[in-house]
């Protein structure tokens, strides 16, 4: 995948396929979304090494997923490497990473979510930890790896060197739990799952319902920033004569502290929730998409790929491509001055060395590969701030503007330092805008945006995440951006784009999760769907928003002309589902939740071990792994099974490796597997990341400073460089850090201009 996200983007990319793996190319999924734009050559390249060496004294990346000790037996060792390749850039994407205690263990999807948290926290609390039916580990790594070679070509054009890229699907995964990992580190107790609803207090309060053809996802807004959505959909739900007008006269932005007090209890809240219930119920998806869209709800009809590949939304944006090959997926972005070329690699046999050159932001001694490159931030949530994250890591710039008058979603959703619950002790916000340069300014009066017209003046890149349509009311839209500073980047990232019938749907990544086949492919096959943990596409969408940014950087370099950037953050987050949608596109096929089945493995699953909720994940991949299975639990009369016999006979497996498994604990089966070269692991929960040897080997906890409670903690760049060290934090950000620093410093205010605004509230 990462390969192919470089295809896209219009890489010259060859993929080797080695002869025992080629059938895959026309029967697999997988091989067949992600082989698209290259070019295929099938060779034995493990017995033609001489070849390989020519191809990579050629290419600028080679992208490899192979131990250490698998090139040692070809005699590529990391030396011979960086001495014969030294400008080469080698991108390792494996399951835990090159180093650490479980750097050879044996692996697949479902072994790493297992591994990274996210499986603990998907599904209902009273049943089993539940996976995204389409494999999600090796996507989140590709994307960061690929983020990972653009950084490192910027890095190359300066200092003329390569370099390993060290990704690990399990710590690349670690981005899908909204920062839950953090929970053991700052102190908050453990996520639960929690599809269908949650306890508030003493109250339930139901996220799922049913429409009359299908499931409905409802964000119910009991938060500040979520509180004008609630307003709009209960005057829906009065307007239809299902709730008396007493409720409407709610400050619906406090619900949730009265909820947790008990000042709301079970007999207030149930004529709400029975409102929405009677309500949904008697209305479609699609009627519910087109109300959602129009009234502007936090309301998501459950969609499969069915419903969404055909949708009028997606036509109107001519998202799905017709190409010679064959039906595919359109642009993970859309960039204005170069597009992305979607275009398909002949074969071809390099000749000579690349000629490609980014050209450099700096060539300073010391500097990181962004040194030099402004960003102006003002993303909010997930999927743009952690992107600009990304860039602020190896060193650009960047200024992330908020505003205490406009609470950052993130600052109202754990994990908190030490479990309270207050804004300034949110640890999802601290790791998000780790290394930024924090101010706080008011856009809703003429003063803050005059400041903010002074920051894109001063800007390379200016990134916002507002709905679209608002930032050009506040007078922010591109043209007027560009007449502001001709040269520079904009991107507004939303949910379903800047164009389109959905245009104006709104919401987070819940929402899309739902409405872009997410949810519905997470559950049991004899239920309805449980949905995975969080606003999912928020966590895909991130690298994507790096990605495009990057591209754009790369191309004002080479030309001077800057862009603007659409981004579609359900459109992005297909990309994770590409093998799904490339069966329906071409087969009509349509993917359904599987639970935890997998159809190339059997027994593959979550099993229950000793103690309260925990879990072994399992992954038969093979004849040999089942029998050594059958050895270890004492099966011998079922060791012949076949791969089909197995699969057919499931439950049965299940249930006999889930007698064997409950008298366990965890940690012993994952020893005794993983000795015996079978993959398993605990399914962590977020309490247990903390203790990974594997996370702490690659450092991914970084404690903070903070002003107000002496420190935090933040999360490491899931990216590892043989060469380039990201930037460490100095601190977590509170409101208005780097205010006098930012107006100061960056745009030359004097004190008194500074104390005025201050004192006016702008800076607030």
């Amino acid at each position: 995948m990462c390969g192919q996200i470089l295809a896209d983007m219009g890489a010259d990319v060859q993929q080797w396929v080695r002869p025992a793996d080629e059938a895959m190319l026309d029967s697999d999924g997988h091989w067949q979304a992600y082989t698209l734009g290259k070019g295929l050559h099938r060779i034995d390249w493990p017995a033609d090494v001489d070849r390989l060496l020519a191809a990579m004294s050629c290419a600028d990346v080679l992208i490899e997923t192979e131990s250490e000790a698998y090139w040692a037996t070809l005699g590529l060792d990391s030396v011979t490497f960086d001495t014969c390749f030294p400008e080469l850039i080698r991108v390792s994407i494996t399951p835990f990473g090159r180093q650490g205690p479980k750097a050879n263990w044996a692996a697949t999807d479902l072994i790493s979510v297992a591994a990274s948290g996210h499986l603990h926290v998907s599904g209902s609390a009273e049943s089993v930890p539940l996976r995204i039916s389409v494999p999600q580990a090796h996507a989140h790594a590709s994307a960061d790896a690929a983020v990972g070679v653009l950084i490192a070509l910027f890095e190359r054009g300066r200092s003329g060197r390569g370099q390993i890229v060290d990704v690990s699907a399990q710590h690349s995964t670690t981005f899908s739990l909204l920062s839950r990992a953090l929970d053991g580190v700052v102190g908050q107790p453990k996520a639960a799952r929690a599809a269908f609803g949650s306890q508030v207090g003493g109250v339930y309060l139901k996220n799922q319902f049913e429409a009359r053809d299908g499931q409905v996802v409802v964000l119910q807004g009991i938060l500040p920033p979520l509180a004008a959505f609630m307003e709009r959909l209960m005057a829906w739900v009065h307007e239809e004569g299902l709730i008396d007008a007493k409720h409407l006269e709610r400050n619906w932005g406090q619900v949730a502290v009265k909820l947790a007090t008990g000042e709301i209890g079970t007999d207030d809240w149930t004529p709400i929730q029975s409102g929405i219930e009677r309500l949904l119920s008697g209305r479609s998806k699609a009627e519910l998409m087109h109300e959602a869209v129009t009234r502007r709800l936090l309301v998501a009809p459950v969609l499969d790929l069915a419903d969404l590949l055909p949708s009028d939304h997606l036509a109107a944006r001519k998202f799905v491509r017709d190409t010679p090959e064959g039906r595919r997926l359109g642009p993970f972005a859309r960039l204005s001055d170069s597009p992305l070329p979607l275009t398909r690699n002949p074969v071809r046999q390099w000749q000579g060395p690349s000629s490609y050159r980014p050209v450099a932001v700096a060539d300073r001694p010391g500097d990181l590969p962004l040194s030099g490159l402004k960003v102006l931030d003002v993303f909010w949530v997930v999927a743009g701030p952690g992107a600009t994250r990304m860039l602020a890591d190896y060193g650009a710039t960047v200024v992330h503007v908020e505003s205490s008058k406009r609470l950052d979603m993130v600052r109202n959703v754990p994990p908190y330092v030490d479990g309270v619950s207050e804004p300034e002790r949110a640890a999802c916000h601290h790791s998000t805008n780790a290394n930024k340069l924090n101010v706080c300014l008011d856009l809703g009066g003429e003063a803050g945006r005059r400041v903010l017209e002074d920051l894109i003046r001063w800007a390379d890149v200016f990134t916002e995440s507002f709905a679209p349509g608002v930032i050009v009311r506040m007078g922010f839209g591109y043209e007027a951006v560009r007449a502001l500073n001709p040269d520079i980047i904009m991107i507004s990232s939303s949910l379903m784009g800047q164009t389109g019938p959905w245009r104006s749907y709104a919401g987070y990544g819940n929402s899309a999760a739902a409405v872009t086949g997410f949810h519905a492919l997470t559950g049991q096959p004899e239920g309805p769907p449980t949905g995975c943990f969080g606003p999912y596409t928020d966590f895909t969408s991130v690298r994507f928003n790096a990605l495009a940014i990057l591209a754009a950087v790369d191309h004002r370099r080479r030309t001077g002309r800057g862009q603007y950037i659409d981004m579609a953050q359900g459109e992005a987050a297909l990309q994770f589902l590409a093998p799904a949608c490339l069966a329906y596109l071409r087969q009509g096929k349509v993917s359904r939740a599987c639970g935890n089945r997998d159809p190339n493995m059997a027994p593959h699953g979550v099993y229950p071990t000793l103690g309260d909720d925990r879990w072994i994940a399992l992954a038969v991949r093979s004849d040999d792994d089942w029998q050594t299975l059958c050895r270890l639990l004492e099966l011998n009369d079922l060791a012949t099974l076949s791969l089909p016999e197995r699969r057919a006979r499931a439950d049965e497996l299940d249930a006999v490796i889930s007698e064997w498994t409950s008298v366990r604990e965890a940690q012993d089966i994952e020893t005794a597997l993983q000795t015996r070269g079978v993959p398993a692991h605990r399914v962590l929960d977020t309490l247990d990341l903390a203790r990974d040897p594997q996370l702490l080997a690659r450092g991914h906890f970084i404690e903070v400073p903070h002003r107000d409670f002496g420190h935090s903690a933040v999360e490491s760049s899931r990216l590892l460089f043989s060469r380039t060290t990201a930037r460490i934090p100095e601190s977590a950000p509170w409101f208005g850090i780097h205010n006098r620093v930012v107006l100061g410093d960056l745009l030359g205010y004097d004190a008194d201009r500074i104390e005025a605004l201050e004192k006016s509230g702008v800076l607030a």
